[in-house]
């Protein structure tokens, strides 16, 4: 496969590297950031802003296009912030981030592990809008410093800032999950009840709620004679399609399954004789996981982590194999297909791997288990 074709598949791109976060960006960003970009530079161009008691006019076509670029960047790095902000919080409350990814519907940081508790949730879930919060202010405070100094692009610019970050952190903060409210609202009911389940059960419910307003109230925005807003109204529809999808998979994720076999990923098996820099180039940038099934002919020979693969030096990749820095299978990294989740569970915390694979009776792997794709069942 071509490295063009890779990266159509893969969807994102690594831009950055934070705190040692990956940030990736969606492909889809840049149709949203070109859209922002003509649609600030069309407002600001064709006719004045009136910014509470300041009224600025309109702007010539160079100053237009620029503005809407800088405006553009300026609020894509306020979501990162807003994301980073979580996923800093995250690390203090000792959960490993993934990746920060940006999509066209804001973004999203990562965390490898639940919170441990209903305070550390709530902790992580408000640390992206009180940042938002914060920038909003520093926003509207440069407004009305540049407003003073009679600086007009500057004066629009961190109206824009202000104001956007304003809409991020009161948006945010509507208690439906995958929002940010949502989790606050789960923080809660997990408190109260002691179910991390029912509590994102609940949330999840609220999120597709609050998904379906937003799409009633576009499609209202779109058609209502009183409105015609139709660029508006279709953004409010996407949106509300978007956390539509990703609050109905978490109610389904809280839906334990009570066999292996229902749970279990499809294994991506990595033959004990490919080279690790071939490992690292074609197969880590299709399938970030940290583990990995090594196998052959269907039998497993062992589990390869990116814990150990980082043991060995780099400049030895283009000469050892797989087979030498895979750990040899045991029968702690593995279960049978029958089995149920809390022995699959037990043998993932326990294993030193975070992971196990699953097989069938006659020894095939057909599945792998990783970390956080499980939980114990409450009795």
């Amino acid at each position: 496969m071509s490295a063009n074709s890779t990266w159509f598949f893969k969807r994102q791109i690594l831009v950055a590297r934070v705190y040692g976060i990956p940030v990736r960006i969606d492909y889809r960003w840049f149709i949203v950031f070109a859209l922002s970009v003509a649609l600030i530079a069309s407002n600001v161009r064709r006719h004045p802003i009136q910014l509470f008691t300041y009224r600025l006019p309109a702007t010539g076509e160079l100053t237009a296009w620029v503005l809407g670029i800088a405006t553009t960047l300026g609020l894509f790095l306020s979501v990162f912030g807003h994301e980073l902000s979580h996923a800093l919080m995250g690390r203090t409350e000792g959960i490993e981030i993934e990746e920060i990814v940006l999509h066209p519907f804001g973004g999203l940081a990562r965390m490898r592990t639940q919170p441990e508790s209903p305070g550390a949730e709530f902790r992580i879930a408000v640390a992206g809008p009180a940042a938002s919060f914060i920038f909003a202010l520093v926003g509207f405070a440069g407004m009305m410093l540049t407003a003073r100094l009679e600086f007009n692009f500057g004066t629009a610019f961190f109206f824009f800032i202000g104001a956007g970050n304003l809409l991020l952190a009161v948006f945010n903060l509507f208690p439906g999950y995958p929002l940010d409210g949502g989790r606050v609202l789960r923080a809660i009911i997990w408190k109260r009840s002691g179910s991390i389940r029912d509590a994102t059960r609940i949330a999840g419910f609220c999120g597709q709620l609050m998904a379906l307003v937003l799409i009633a109230f576009g499609v209202y925005m779109a058609l209502a004679p009183t409105f015609r807003a139709y660029f508006m109204g279709l953004w409010s529809v996407l949106v509300g399609v978007f956390l539509l999808g990703a609050a109905t998979s978490v109610v389904r994720s809280v839906r334990e399954p009570t066999a292996v076999a229902d749970a279990m990923s499809p294994a991506v098996v990595v033959e004990p004789d490919l080279l690790i820099s071939r490992f690292v180039d074609e197969i880590l940038p299709l399938h970030r996981y940290s583990s990995f099934p090594v196998g052959q002919d269907k039998q497993l020979l062992g589990i390869l982590t990116l814990e150990d693969l980082k043991k060995l030096p780099r400049e030895q990749w283009r000469n050892r194999r797989v087979r030498d820095a895979m750990r040899p299978v045991t029968p702690s990294m593995f279960v049978k297909t029958s089995a149920d989740m809390d022995a699959a569970n037990e043998l993932i915390q326990s294993n030193g791997v975070g992971a196990v694979a699953v097989i069938e009776e006659s020894g095939e792997l057909v599945g792998f288990l990783r970390r956080g794709r499980v939980r114990r069942r409450r009795k």
